[in-house]
Protein backbone atom coordinates (compact mmCIF):
# COMPACT_ATOMS: atom_id res chain seq x y z
CA UNK A 1 0.00 0.00 0.00
CA UNK A 2 1.44 3.37 -1.04
CA UNK A 3 -1.29 5.61 0.38
CA UNK A 4 -4.60 5.28 2.22
CA UNK A 5 -6.76 8.38 2.70
CA UNK A 6 -10.05 8.04 4.64
CA UNK A 7 -10.97 11.69 3.94
CA UNK A 8 -11.46 12.80 7.51
CA UNK A 9 -9.42 15.90 6.60
CA UNK A 10 -8.73 17.82 3.36
CA UNK A 11 -5.01 17.48 3.97
CA UNK A 12 -2.87 14.85 5.62
CA UNK A 13 -1.61 11.48 4.38
CA UNK A 14 0.53 13.47 1.88
CA UNK A 15 -2.52 14.98 0.12
CA UNK A 16 -2.79 18.63 -0.92
CA UNK A 17 -5.64 20.70 -2.30
CA UNK A 18 -6.39 23.95 -4.08
CA UNK A 19 -9.67 25.66 -4.96
CA UNK A 20 -9.92 26.46 -8.66
CA UNK A 21 -13.08 27.67 -10.45
CA UNK A 22 -15.74 27.05 -7.80
CA UNK A 23 -16.88 29.96 -5.64
CA UNK A 24 -17.13 27.56 -2.68
CA UNK A 25 -14.38 25.61 -0.98
CA UNK A 26 -14.43 21.82 -0.91
CA UNK A 27 -15.06 20.26 2.45
CA UNK A 28 -15.39 17.13 4.53
CA UNK A 29 -19.04 16.10 4.48
CA UNK A 30 -20.84 13.72 6.82
CA UNK A 31 -22.83 10.89 5.26
CA UNK A 32 -23.94 7.89 7.30
CA UNK A 33 -24.67 6.01 4.05
CA UNK A 34 -20.97 5.94 3.07
CA UNK A 35 -20.39 2.19 2.70
CA UNK A 36 -16.77 1.75 3.75
CA UNK A 37 -15.64 4.34 6.29
CA UNK A 38 -18.51 6.53 7.45
CA UNK A 39 -19.14 9.19 8.39
CA UNK A 40 -16.72 11.51 6.55
CA UNK A 41 -15.92 11.93 2.87
CA UNK A 42 -14.46 14.51 0.48
CA UNK A 43 -17.07 16.87 -0.98
CA UNK A 44 -16.12 18.79 -4.16
CA UNK A 45 -18.50 21.66 -4.95
CA UNK A 46 -19.62 22.64 -8.47
CA UNK A 47 -21.16 26.14 -8.62
CA UNK A 48 -23.05 27.77 -11.53
CA UNK A 49 -20.39 30.51 -11.87
CA UNK A 50 -17.54 28.08 -12.64
CA UNK A 51 -17.36 28.62 -16.40
CA UNK A 52 -16.74 25.92 -19.01
CA UNK A 53 -14.22 23.06 -18.81
CA UNK A 54 -13.15 23.91 -15.29
CA UNK A 55 -12.65 21.93 -12.12
CA UNK A 56 -14.02 23.27 -8.83
CA UNK A 57 -10.99 22.13 -6.83
CA UNK A 58 -8.02 19.79 -7.18
CA UNK A 59 -6.74 17.26 -4.64
CA UNK A 60 -3.43 15.55 -5.34
CA UNK A 61 -0.66 13.29 -4.12
CA UNK A 62 2.85 12.97 -5.60
CA UNK A 63 3.98 9.61 -6.97
CA UNK A 64 7.57 8.34 -7.26
CA UNK A 65 7.62 7.72 -11.03
CA UNK A 66 5.45 4.59 -11.19
CA UNK A 67 4.90 2.29 -14.17
CA UNK A 68 2.32 0.13 -12.43
CA UNK A 69 -0.39 1.37 -10.07
CA UNK A 70 -3.78 0.56 -8.58
CA UNK A 71 -6.18 3.33 -7.56
CA UNK A 72 -9.48 2.74 -5.78
CA UNK A 73 -12.16 4.84 -4.12
CA UNK A 74 -15.86 5.09 -3.37
CA UNK A 75 -17.64 7.75 -5.42
CA UNK A 76 -21.04 9.41 -5.48
CA UNK A 77 -22.73 12.20 -7.45
CA UNK A 78 -25.29 14.43 -5.74
CA UNK A 79 -28.90 13.55 -6.52
CA UNK A 80 -29.34 16.78 -8.54
CA UNK A 81 -26.34 16.04 -10.79
CA UNK A 82 -26.56 17.67 -14.23
CA UNK A 83 -24.18 16.31 -16.84
CA UNK A 84 -22.76 17.99 -19.96
CA UNK A 85 -23.14 16.82 -23.57
CA UNK A 86 -19.52 15.66 -23.80
CA UNK A 87 -19.68 13.57 -20.64
CA UNK A 88 -21.02 13.33 -17.13
CA UNK A 89 -17.81 14.43 -15.41
CA UNK A 90 -14.09 13.66 -15.18
CA UNK A 91 -12.91 12.24 -11.85
CA UNK A 92 -9.33 11.12 -11.19
CA UNK A 93 -6.19 11.87 -13.20
CA UNK A 94 -2.76 10.27 -13.39
CA UNK A 95 -0.11 12.61 -14.76
CA UNK A 96 3.26 11.76 -16.29
CA UNK A 97 6.29 14.03 -16.30
CA UNK A 98 5.33 15.81 -19.52
CA UNK A 99 4.29 12.88 -21.72
CA UNK A 100 0.52 13.05 -21.26
CA UNK A 101 -2.15 11.93 -18.83
CA UNK A 102 -5.00 9.50 -18.28
CA UNK A 103 -8.23 9.99 -16.38
CA UNK A 104 -11.35 8.15 -15.28
CA UNK A 105 -14.77 9.67 -15.82
CA UNK A 106 -18.51 9.24 -15.68
CA UNK A 107 -19.78 8.73 -19.24
CA UNK A 108 -23.30 8.79 -20.65
CA UNK A 109 -25.09 5.47 -20.87
CA UNK A 110 -24.85 4.86 -24.60
CA UNK A 111 -23.26 5.90 -27.86
CA UNK A 112 -19.62 6.75 -28.46
CA UNK A 113 -17.42 9.69 -29.37
CA UNK A 114 -17.98 9.31 -33.12
CA UNK A 115 -21.75 8.90 -33.13
CA UNK A 116 -22.53 11.10 -30.14
CA UNK A 117 -23.53 10.26 -26.60
CA UNK A 118 -26.98 9.18 -25.50
CA UNK A 119 -27.49 11.32 -22.44
CA UNK A 120 -27.68 9.49 -19.10
CA UNK A 121 -28.30 8.82 -16.31
CA UNK A 122 -27.54 6.11 -15.65
CA UNK A 123 -23.84 6.66 -16.28
CA UNK A 124 -20.90 4.29 -16.75
CA UNK A 125 -17.22 4.49 -15.90
CA UNK A 126 -14.66 4.88 -18.68
CA UNK A 127 -11.01 5.84 -19.09
CA UNK A 128 -9.50 8.51 -21.34
CA UNK A 129 -5.84 8.40 -22.43
CA UNK A 130 -4.18 11.57 -23.65
CA UNK A 131 -0.80 10.55 -25.02
CA UNK A 132 0.77 9.31 -28.26
CA UNK A 133 -0.13 7.48 -30.44
CA UNK A 134 -3.78 7.99 -29.51
CA UNK A 135 -3.96 11.73 -29.03
CA UNK A 136 -7.15 11.54 -27.00
CA UNK A 137 -8.90 8.18 -26.82
CA UNK A 138 -11.90 7.09 -24.74
CA UNK A 139 -11.89 3.50 -23.51
CA UNK A 140 -15.42 2.43 -22.60
CA UNK A 141 -16.51 -0.76 -20.80
CA UNK A 142 -15.78 -3.84 -22.90
CA UNK A 143 -16.44 -6.61 -20.35
CA UNK A 144 -19.68 -5.54 -18.71
CA UNK A 145 -21.28 -2.25 -17.69
CA UNK A 146 -22.24 -1.37 -14.14
CA UNK A 147 -24.61 1.58 -14.37
CA UNK A 148 -24.43 4.47 -11.92
CA UNK A 149 -27.20 6.84 -10.90
CA UNK A 150 -26.81 10.11 -8.97
CA UNK A 151 -27.21 9.66 -5.24
CA UNK A 152 -25.62 6.17 -5.23
CA UNK A 153 -22.27 5.13 -3.77
CA UNK A 154 -20.15 2.93 -6.03
CA UNK A 155 -16.69 1.42 -5.67
CA UNK A 156 -14.34 2.37 -8.54
CA UNK A 157 -11.00 0.60 -9.00
CA UNK A 158 -8.53 1.11 -11.84
CA UNK A 159 -5.26 -0.71 -12.59
CA UNK A 160 -2.57 0.56 -14.98
CA UNK A 161 0.57 -1.24 -16.16
CA UNK A 162 3.14 0.11 -18.61
CA UNK A 163 3.90 -1.79 -21.80
CA UNK A 164 7.19 -3.72 -21.85
CA UNK A 165 8.74 -1.44 -24.49
CA UNK A 166 7.03 1.98 -24.32
CA UNK A 167 5.51 2.99 -27.63
CA UNK A 168 6.08 -0.30 -29.48
CA UNK A 169 5.35 -3.59 -27.68
CA UNK A 170 1.63 -2.88 -27.29
CA UNK A 171 1.09 -4.93 -24.14
CA UNK A 172 0.15 -2.16 -21.72
CA UNK A 173 -2.89 -2.69 -19.50
CA UNK A 174 -5.79 -0.55 -18.32
CA UNK A 175 -8.35 -2.52 -16.32
CA UNK A 176 -11.18 -1.28 -14.11
CA UNK A 177 -13.93 -2.57 -11.84
CA UNK A 178 -17.14 -1.03 -10.53
CA UNK A 179 -18.52 -2.55 -7.32
CA UNK A 180 -16.05 -5.41 -7.72
CA UNK A 181 -17.24 -6.29 -11.24
CA UNK A 182 -14.81 -6.09 -14.15
CA UNK A 183 -16.09 -3.41 -16.55
CA UNK A 184 -13.09 -2.61 -18.74
CA UNK A 185 -10.17 -4.84 -19.73
CA UNK A 186 -7.67 -3.53 -22.30
CA UNK A 187 -4.38 -5.42 -22.52
CA UNK A 188 -2.85 -4.22 -25.80
CA UNK A 189 -2.27 -0.52 -25.16
CA UNK A 190 0.64 1.80 -25.79
CA UNK A 191 2.16 3.94 -23.05
CA UNK A 192 4.59 6.87 -23.39
CA UNK A 193 8.28 6.75 -22.49
CA UNK A 194 7.58 8.17 -19.05
CA UNK A 195 5.97 7.23 -15.71
CA UNK A 196 3.22 8.42 -13.38
CA UNK A 197 4.30 11.25 -11.09
CA UNK A 198 0.98 12.46 -9.62
CA UNK A 199 -2.53 11.21 -8.84
CA UNK A 200 -5.14 13.94 -8.72
CA UNK A 201 -8.86 14.39 -8.28
CA UNK A 202 -9.72 17.23 -10.65
CA UNK A 203 -13.42 16.71 -11.42
CA UNK A 204 -14.30 18.62 -14.57
CA UNK A 205 -17.49 19.44 -16.47
CA UNK A 206 -17.80 20.79 -19.98
CA UNK A 207 -20.54 23.22 -18.88
CA UNK A 208 -21.19 24.74 -15.45
CA UNK A 209 -24.21 23.30 -13.63
CA UNK A 210 -27.52 25.17 -13.39
CA UNK A 211 -27.43 24.81 -9.59
CA UNK A 212 -24.81 23.91 -6.99
CA UNK A 213 -24.03 20.20 -7.13
CA UNK A 214 -21.47 17.88 -5.57
CA UNK A 215 -19.09 15.04 -6.33
CA UNK A 216 -18.10 12.90 -3.34
CA UNK A 217 -15.09 10.64 -2.80
CA UNK A 218 -14.59 8.32 0.15
CA UNK A 219 -11.60 6.28 1.25
CA UNK A 220 -8.99 6.45 -1.50
CA UNK A 221 -6.40 3.67 -1.82
CA UNK A 222 -3.29 4.02 -3.98
CA UNK A 223 -1.19 0.87 -4.23
CA UNK A 224 1.98 -0.24 -5.94
CA UNK A 225 1.29 -3.87 -6.93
Amino acid sequence: MFNDQPWDLLTGSSWNWLRRASSLNPGIAVDASAPFSPLNELQMVFTPDMGSDNEPSVHWIALPGLKEIYTGWWGKLSSNWTASPAGAGKIGFLFTNGAGQVYTGYYHKGGDVASGWVNGPPYRIGVNTEWAPYGQAVWLPNATTTFINPGEWHRIEVYYRWETVPGSSGDGIIRWWVDGVLNGNYTNLHYPASSFTEFQYAPTLQNPPPATQYMYVDHTHVSIP
